[in-house]
């Protein structure tokens, strides 16, 4: 009975998992080139990784094919007025005359020659991975529109994958919670980040997190694991460390699973003999980190390769005494940074004819919901004698979850920001939540818990028919906000439905 069950429930997870990549695939195609958060420039990197590009000094220059893509398929209507909206976009380039298509081009090579890729310089792991794809697609033989979206599609294969891992490596650390097991991978299905709808590192983070992340805590309750498991977490957060610098909440989460291993050791076991694979471990992470780093050193004076992007970005950079003075040290402050911060994190921040992608009452329900459930979680996590709570995971995904907001709290410090940028200098904070979208995994089991926890005091079974109710009100809120506010999206002339 029991292996029926189970075959059951992998079943339902990867009929969850097709329909998680089919929801990115629909709306992937539906979004025109490029989006206002920086596409044009992370497409331009993977064509230089593509082509073999290492980052030196001095070669953040747009790539041609960069303009030719720009200029033949760039949408206007993320930028346009709001009041434009009723007059609606120019036809697309392939829509026009010869010589109209062919000054858009022209017009595109022109805007990019004066100007510098400011994601050049970012770490490498993305931007190989998707050259690689992009190399793929060619070989393919796609070309034109066809082979952008083929880009994106990276993202459908890493929701796909993300799905799968996340719900396996639940059922081996919540083998009798099947509404955290379930539930993650449910919301996981419909969660609106619409960062995996672009070209962006951010749509990768997810999944390397969520695989180093539920390995380190394998490795923790299990530390006589072979030293293969041990290798595969240190790449696992080498690697999600070079896709995104913010995914620095993994190597303090291994930190704290290392600590654990050590101290629950068997007594007959020393730090000494129970220590050496965890060093194999720090050394896999450690050594591919330290090499890139000490590169942008030795090449950009700069630890982390940013200092080139910061600068022509404008911003400036404050002395220590002035960090104090950030109004996220007061009470109004920090209710900014963190109600805006949540819906951020579930939508992301997508803009359509300069208007954010956002439903308010969707919004007010996302940050409310996820600071009474995560205070529940909270709660339920200093009980004791919950039979469905699993301490260390709820602990780490804690570790995880504060870890994320803080560096994005603490980026928002040092740096005076523009006028026009995001952050400015009338709202100076990182409350990007695409940023740490490495934690939706982490933050989604603690929703979950808390979810649990608010039901435990109904009867029997209604607090378990409570919980799935509420998992089934969210899927509905999502769903209905989605179609809401993209619904203007589908009709554009520009995107992967309308391609000649």
């Amino acid at each position: 009975m029991l292996p029926r069950v189970r075959s059951r429930e992998r079943m339902l997870v990867v009929a969850l998992a097709a329909v998680a990549a089919l929801r990115v695939f629909v709306f992937a195609a539906a979004f025109p080139f490029f989006s206002p958060i920086d596409e044009h420039r992370h497409v331009d990197a993977v064509l230089k990784y593509a082509r073999g590009y290492v980052p030196r000094p001095d070669s953040d220059a747009y790539e041609a094919d960069t303009a030719t893509f720009l200029g033949l398929y760039g949408s206007p209507e993320y930028i346009l007025r709001p009041w434009q909206r009723e007059e609606g976009a120019p036809p697309p380039p392939w829509k026009r005359s010869s010589e109209g298509m062919l000054q858009k081009l022209e017009d595109s090579r022109d805007f990019l020659a004066r100007r510098h890729n400011l994601e050049a310089y970012q770490p490498p792991v993305y931007y190989a991975l998707a050259g690689a794809w992009y190399n793929l697609g060619r070989l393919l033989g796609l070309e034109g529109g066809p082979l952008l979206y083929w880009l994106r599609g990276l993202n459908v294969l890493a929701v796909f994958l993300l799905v799968i891992v996340t719900h396996g490596l639940l059922r081996e650390a919540l083998p009798g919670n099947a509404t955290v097991r379930l539930g993650v991978p449910i919301l996981l299905t419909v969660f609106p980040q619409d960062a995996f709808y672009y070209v962006t590192q951010d749509a990768l983070s997810p999944l390397l997190f969520s695989a180093g992340f539920f390995l380190a805590l394998r490795l923790a309750r299990r530390p006589q694991d072979g030293v293969g498991a041990y290798a595969a977490a240190g790449l696992l957060a080498a690697a999600a460390l070079l896709t995104k610098y913010t995914n620095l909440a993994l190597p303090v989460v291994y930190a704290l699973c290392t600590a654990h291993a050590l101290a629950h050791r068997p007594e007959a076991r020393s730090v000494r003999g129970e220590g050496g694979r965890w060093i194999v471990l720090w050394l896999l992470l450690l050594v591919p980190v330290g090499f890139w780093l000490a590169r942008n050193q030795m090449l950009f004076d700069d630890w982390l390769g940013t200092s080139l992007k910061i600068e022509r970005m404008g911003w400036g950079r404050k002395s220590l005494s002035e960090v104090w003075d950030h109004p996220i040290f007061t009470p109004s402050g920090f209710a900014t940074f963190v109600t805006d911060l949540i819906p951020r994190f579930w939508r992301g921040q997508l803009a359509w004819y300069r208007t954010t992608l956002a439903w308010e009452g969707a919004d007010r329900f996302y940050t409310a919901s996820s600071l009474v459930f995560l205070l529940a979680a909270g709660l339920g996590l200093l009980r004791r004698g919950d039979r469905q709570a699993a301490p260390l995971l709820e602990g780490m995904s804690w570790a995880a979850l504060l870890t994320s907001v803080a560096c994005l709290a603490a980026l928002s410090l040092p740096f005076v920001f523009g006028e026009k940028t995001d952050p400015s200098q009338a709202k100076p904070y990182f409350s990007h939540g695409r940023l740490i979208s490495g934690v939706i995994v982490p933050f989604l089991v603690l929703y979950l818990r808390g979810i649990q926890v608010a039901c435990a005091r109904l009867p029997g079974r209604a607090a378990g028919a409570a919980a799935w109710g509420c998992v089934g009100a969210v899927v509905l809120v999502v769903a209905v906000s989605e179609i809401a506010i993209h619904r203007e999206i589908f009709l554009s002339a520009y995107n992967g439905y309308h391609l000649p």
